[in-house]
């Protein structure tokens, strides 16, 4: 097992080859530990990779992976109406936030090309994919890798299941860390909250809230203000995560 970072959050050539190293090693099969804004995540691309985050994180077969994207990869892959597109760049290129997005997937597109059926079928839910959004500087690197060479990454929180996001890598679980091929440390992620959630998340076309993630508020805020959308208070009490 590799470790990158040791703490230092690298800008510029440096994150670019990191993100680069990390990218090559997911394409060859191998499983990873990254920091994003929104929590630290564990992903890959091969069948057998995403099989073994499964078994790492000890995941209910139930739950779909996500998706790295950017605004291209939502826009060529997400079939939205114009106001889903209208709200999804609002949060993430005019305001600068992360977003998750559900929404219908475009299957015959390039960017899934490479993509291995077993990989696929974990990342995906009926003709839906989640795609996470503007996550940070390395998630955003790494996703315009993989959208450039058609190769998705795909993955979860780092964690256990049902334990709650982790954002500093030593607090993740030692039996995870142990059994990846490399983990990255940058530190605290930006946006650790007391909830213990990743990123928001808003399925297209109904506009549901599928999970009050980091950020809620603003991204409340902003869609009530400029859309006129009036989205739910964050819950006081149970769950905070519809999938």
């Amino acid at each position: 097992m590799k470790l990158l970072g040791n703490g230092h959050v690298p800008t510029g050539a440096e994150l670019q080859a990191q993100a680069r190293e990390i990218f090559r090693l997911m394409q060859a099969g191998g499983v990873g530990i990254v920091p994003f804004d929104v929590s630290y995540a564990i992903f890959g691309h091969t069948a057998r990779a995403v099989e073994r985050i499964y078994e790492i994180k000890n995941r209910s077969n139930a739950k779909p992976n996500g998706v790295l994207g950017t605004w291209d990869t939502f826009s060529e892959l997400i079939e939205a109406d114009a106001l889903d597109r209208d709200l999804v760049k609002c949060i993430i290129l005019d305001h600068n936030l992360p977003l998750s997005i559900v929404g219908p997937y475009r299957a015959d597109h390039d960017f899934l090309r490479t993509v291995e059926f077993g990989a696929l079928r974990r990342s995906t839910k009926g003709n839906t994919m989640d795609l996470l959004l503007n996550a940070g500087d390395l998630h955003n690197a790494l996703s315009r890798i993989a959208f450039e060479a058609g190769v998705p990454l795909m993955g979860s929180s780092a964690n256990r299941s049902l334990t709650g996001n982790k954002f500093r890598l030593q607090d993740i679980e030692q039996e995870v860390l142990a059994q990846v091929d490399i983990n990255v440390d940058h530190g605290q992620c930006k946006y650790a909250n007391p909830w213990l959630v990743g990123s928001t998340i808003i399925e297209m076309g109904t506009r549901r809230v599928l999970r009050f993630g980091c950020c809620y508020e603003e991204i409340q805020a902003i869609l009530k203000r400029e859309f006129k959308l009036e989205l739910p208070d964050r819950p006081t009490s149970g769950p905070m995560s519809l999938v």
